[in-house]
């Protein structure tokens, strides 16, 4: 029986205003399936790129999601991600403290977000060059979230924090090499995207599928509907600029152009492509990764939305 962890409709793509007490982290990536093997990925590189597949030995390079703090201001916290099954490979900002006996296991950031200095203007974050996704994160900069600041040295590290990770040995269905029944393992239904100048994307029907082939169902969606499909999936927990984010971040993958700052870096278009894209359960999530913020002496709760979606290309 699959479980249905994830709503699938929703009246808003708006999360509820978080009070000054709780705090809420949000996360978002997309987990690519293949016949080779499953990456995690932010977003494509800048030529448009997602580098997955098994390597000789079974390894897996998983470039991960995006995080945002929101809710009640601090004073000090640690951050700390985990790889469950491998390393953590690129990590932005730089974290303060890195463990593992020769692979990087887990990475922390001590942190505060503090209230803002009334008219004093943010410094620049830290550099992304060399960081592999650097190119959309001007997308997630757009995120009313909290500003982050090292607790070591009070420098400004962003709005975001992002990490990837390898995996060596992920164990995706057994059995599962048709797209529509490996999406559908996971998920009642998803959505289809034909790639193009301008993307095509229809819900589609995963449980149970008609004559074994599914179908897409109704009109094909515009952005801003795209986006409140996608916030259904994350129960509405997600901020609508982090969903909006996120389909800023993909769309250019499915549009077979990846532009930056009005240049074009790529034009990939070519054979029409079909994709499905479908949320994941959180306990697959979990097997990938977990989060955790650790906000001494906060007497409110701390709540963490992570939505990570499943795509696989049909053909």
């Amino acid at each position: 029986m699959i479980p249905l962890l994830f709503p699938f409709l929703a009246d808003t793509v708006i999360a509820p205003d978080p009070d000054f007490e709780d705090i809420f982290v949000n996360e978002w990536g997309v987990v690519v399936f293949t016949a080779g093997g499953t990456t995690v990925a932010g977003a494509p590189d800048e030529n448009g790129d997602i580098y997955f597949g098994r390597e000789p030995y079974g390894a897996l390079m998983v470039d991960a999601p995006v995080v945002w703090i929101h809710g009640a201001f601090f004073e000090e916290a640690t951050f700390t991600v985990e790889a469950m099954q491998g390393e953590l490979t690129t990590l932005y900002p730089q974290p303060d403290t890195v463990l593992g006996d020769g692979m990087k296991t887990s990475a922390s950031w001590n942190i505060a977000c503090p209230l803002p200095a009334p008219f004093t203007a943010l410094p620049d974050p830290p550099s992304s060059e060399g960081v592999p996704f650097g190119w959309a994160m001007d997308f997630w900069r757009r995120v009313p979230s909290r500003d982050i600041y090292s607790v070591e040295t009070g420098n400004y590290l962003g709005n975001f924090l992002y990490y990837e990770a390898g995996i060596p040995f992920w164990e995706p269905p057994d059995m599962l090499y048709d797209a529509k029944l490996l999406a559908g393992h996971y998920s009642p239904e998803g959505l289809l995207i034909t790639t193009g100048p301008v993307p095509s994307v229809e819900t589609i029907q995963l449980i149970p599928l008609p004559d074994g082939t599914g179908g897409p169902a109704g009109a094909p969606l515009n952005d801003s509907e795209t986006c409140d499909h996608i916030c259904g999936w994350a129960a509405g927990n997600l901020k609508s600029q982090e969903i909006e984010a996120l389909w800023a971040t993909w769309k250019p993958f499915f549009t077979k152009t990846i532009t930056c700052n009005e240049v074009v870096l790529a034009d990939r278009r070519g054979t029409e492509e079909k994709w499905i894209l479908f949320p994941l359960p959180w306990d697959v999530v979990e097997e990938i990764s977990t989060i955790n913020l650790d906000v001494p002496y906060h007497h409110g709760s701390i709540t963490y939305n992570r939505l990570f979606l499943g795509l696989v290309r049909v053909n």
